[in-house]
C-alpha cells in the first residue's frame, strides 16, 4: 500500500482500525425523507442545515464523515462543523439514478477524485447501480468503477465502492447479486467496498467475496434495530465497521424535536454501533499493519 493511501486510511478509521462512519451524502433520498414527514420538499439551505445540525451533535464520535459536494463539501469542512480529527469521505456520483436505475449513474459534473483531493477530502466515494449479469448496464457501470478507481489511486486516494442492487426478485436473488458484485468489483483494484447486508447467514459468503478488500457494511434504508442486529452478524464474519445514514438520523428530521432527538437518540445509537464494531476486523488486516521493519535502515 502507498504510504498516503495507508496514512488516509487511517484519517478514516478509529484506533482499532475499524470504520464508524455517519452518512449524510444523501440528496434524492434525504429529500424524500423530508417529503415523508412533513409532505413538503425542503429547501437547499434546509438540506444543508440538517446535515450541520447532525454532524455537530455527533461531534468526534465518527472516525469520519460521509458527505457531497452540493449541500455539504466543502461548506461544512470549512466552517469547522467537521472536526479536524474526523475523517471525510465524499460522494462522487450525480442524483437521479434511481428513476430509470437502466440508465446507471455518472459522476457529478465539474467534480473528479482530484478536485475532491484538493478540496480537503480524506476518500472519494461511488455509489453505482449493478448486477453483474445486466448484458447492457454492467459494462457501462464497471467502466465507470474502473476509471475512478484508477484516478484514486494514482492520486494515493482511498475509495469506497458502493453496488447497489435494482429490481430484486427476492431473498436469493438480493443474496446472490451483492455476492456476486462483490466478487467481481473486488478485481478492479485498491477500494473500500461498501455493501448492504445480503440476507441471514450470508455474511461469511460476502467475506469471502470481498476477497483482500476492507468491507463495511451499510444501513440501506432500514431501521436502526435491524440494522444494528445485522452488523453484530457482519463483523462476526470479518466486516471491518459501518457506514450509517436513515437508520441513525431519521427521526431527528422535524425541527420542533430535532435537538432533543440528536442529544439522546442519534447520539445513544451511533454509541451503541461503535460497540458493536469493537472486536471487529480492523481495515489492516487486509494489507498488513505498518511496522518499522520495513524500512531500508532496519535491512
Amino acid at each position: 500500500m502507498e504510504h498516503g493511501t495507508r496514512r488516509r486510511f487511517q484519517r478514516l478509521t478509529d484506533g482499532n482500525g475499524h470504520f464508524c462512519v455517519a452518512a449524510v451524502d444523501h440528496r434524492d433520498a434525504m429529500v424524500a425523507e423530508f417529503t415523508k414527514s412533513r409532505g413538503t420538499e425542503p429547501s437547499p439551505h434546509e438540506l444543508t442545515r440538517f446535515k450541520a445540525d447532525v454532524l455537530t451533535a455527533l461531534g468526534t464520535r465518527p472516525s469520519a464523515v460521509m458527505i457531497e459536494p452540493e449541500f455539504s463539501f466543502p461548506h461544512l469542512t470549512d466552517a469547522g462543523v467537521v472536526d479536524r480529527s474526523v475523517g471525510v469521505i465524499c460522494a462522487l456520483e450525480s442524483q437521479g439514478y434511481m428513476a430509470a436505475p437502466e440508465n446507471g449513474n455518472e459522476l457529478m459534473p465539474g467534480w473528479t477524485p482530484r478536485q475532491l483531493l484538493e478540496a480537503g477530502a480524506d476518500a472519494a466515494k461511488l455509489f453505482a447501480l449493478y448486477r453483474p449479469e445486466d448484458p447492457e448496464l454492467a459494462p457501462r457501470q464497471e467502466r465507470l468503477i474502473r476509471r475512478v478507481v484508477d484516478d484514486c489511486a494514482a492520486l494515493q486516494l482511498p475509495v469506497l465502492i458502493e453496488p447497489i442492487p435494482y429490481r430484486l426478485s427476492g431473498d436469493d436473488d438480493r443474496r446472490e447479486t451483492i455476492i456476486r458484485a462483490a466478487e467481481r468489483l473486488s478485481g478492479f483494484g485498491p477500494m473500500i467496498l461498501k455493501l448492504p447486508y445480503p440476507g441471514a447467514g450470508a455474511c461469511g459468503l460476502l467475506n469471502e467475496a470481498c476477497g483482500d478488500r476492507p468491507w463495511a457494511l451499510l444501513s440501506w434504508g432500514v431501521g436502526f434495530d435491524d440494522f444494528s442486529s445485522q452488523l453484530v452478524e457482519a463483523c462476526a464474519a470479518g466486516c471491518s465497521g459501518f457506514m450509517v445514514g436513515r437508520a441513525l438520523w431519521r427521526e431527528a428530521l422535524p425541527l420542533e424535536t430535532r435537538s432533543a432527538v440528536l442529544a439522546t437518540t442519534v447520539v445513544d445509537r451511533f454509541e451503541k454501533l461503535r460497540d458493536v464494531v469493537a472486536q471487529a476486523a480492523p481495515w489492516h488486516e487486509h494489507y498488513g499493519p505498518p511496522s518499522l521493519d520495513d524500512w531500508p535502515w532496519s535491512r
